[in-house]
């Protein structure tokens, strides 16, 4: 199979700016990305720069970006890459400074994991007894201890692409490996930790993270227990919850949002006032709907959903 392969190149020793360099390469149809990689440093480009290790996917060194998707380049075969572009254009990982090529500097993802306090403070044994983890408690964690730290969620996430503050999926999974252990004694300060701003609560849950983990650690979902334990240890005092909470009123009041006193319910009235020239942009492109403080049709059946659930504002 003969594939034309569009490779993003940089050297900060010889070049000011990255370029594509392309190259056509004959190839077996279920050759891996990884493969392809190797064939056109041995044969022509050795000074193409790229990490890689034990290419059985547990490693996670080989992630890169591939027609604007990061995945592993060990377990992605080329006959598998067709994202609407016949040609392959590979880019180093996003949301990270590149070193060379398509290597990047991690000091970024590293540095979230471990604001994270990725340790055990093991909690004291009763007697003689070691912490016992039963099947149950050891399924809890199961997902986000299966992560290898390859980076792909995190180059691939939309919240750290506008903000550099934001934990990113990898780090708040790993939060919840922790949180979820029944043998660490600091569940609390955990979830405090996770729950302060640019963390937990600011991910927009567009479900990138699921699609690009190769291990199926779900982050997403592991984001979600994260904030329904932050709120059942009565961490509610940022604007996350506070969000939700006026959501919830908004509903069962009216049987929808009132999009103009959201704001000021989530992040009060200052701030709220210099949201105002935003706000004014959004309503004249028809992005923010004239409050209409009326009630839906049916709300008695929204009031009666509430009731049953025993939800109270």
């Amino acid at each position: 199979m003969r594939r034309k392969i569009f490779i993003k190149r940089f050297d900060p020793e010889t070049m000011e700016d990255a370029y594509i360099q392309g190259f056509v390469l004959d190839i077996a149809k279920n050759a891996t990305l990884l493969e392809a990689l190797i064939k056109i440093k041995e044969d022509q480009d050795g000074t193409l720069t790229f990490r890689k290790s034990c290419r059985s996917s547990i490693c996670g060194s080989c992630a890169l970006t591939v027609n604007g998707v990061a995945v592993l380049a060990c377990s992605t075969r080329l006959d598998s890459i067709d994202w609407g572009e016949k040609d392959l254009h590979i880019e180093p990982l996003g949301n990270m400074p590149v070193i060379k090529d398509l290597i990047v500097n991690f000091h970024p993802f590293w540095h979230e994991i471990e604001k994270t306090m990725p340790w055990l403070e093991a909690k004291e044994a009763e007697g003689d007894r070691e912490n016992v983890v039963s099947s149950e408690e050891a399924r809890a964690i199961h997902e986000s201890a299966n992560c290898i730290m390859c980076g792909a969620c995190f180059g691939d996430c939309t919240i750290r692409e506008t903000d550099d503050n934001f934990m990113g999926p990898a780090a708040l999974a790993k939060g919840w490996r922790f949180v979820a252990d029944v043998r660490d004694s600091m569940k609390q300060e955990r979830l405090e930790l996770l729950s302060e701003d640019c963390n937990v609560w600011d991910c927009t849950r567009c479900n990138l993270c699921i699609d690009r983990c190769p291990k199926e650690v779900r982050p997403l979902d592991q984001i979600v227990k994260i904030r329904e334990e932050a709120v059942k240890a009565g961490i509610t005092d940022n604007k996350g919850v506070r969000h939700i909470m006026a959501f919830q009123s908004d509903i069962k009041s009216s049987g929808k949002l009132n999009e103009t006193t959201m704001p000021l319910k989530t992040v009060g009235v200052l701030r709220s006032l210099g949201m105002i020239p935003m706000a004014l942009r959004m309503q004249m492109k028809g992005k923010v709907p004239f409050p209409i403080l009326k009630d839906i049709e049916g709300i008695e059946d929204v009031e009666k959903i509430y009731e049953i659930m025993g939800v109270d504002e």
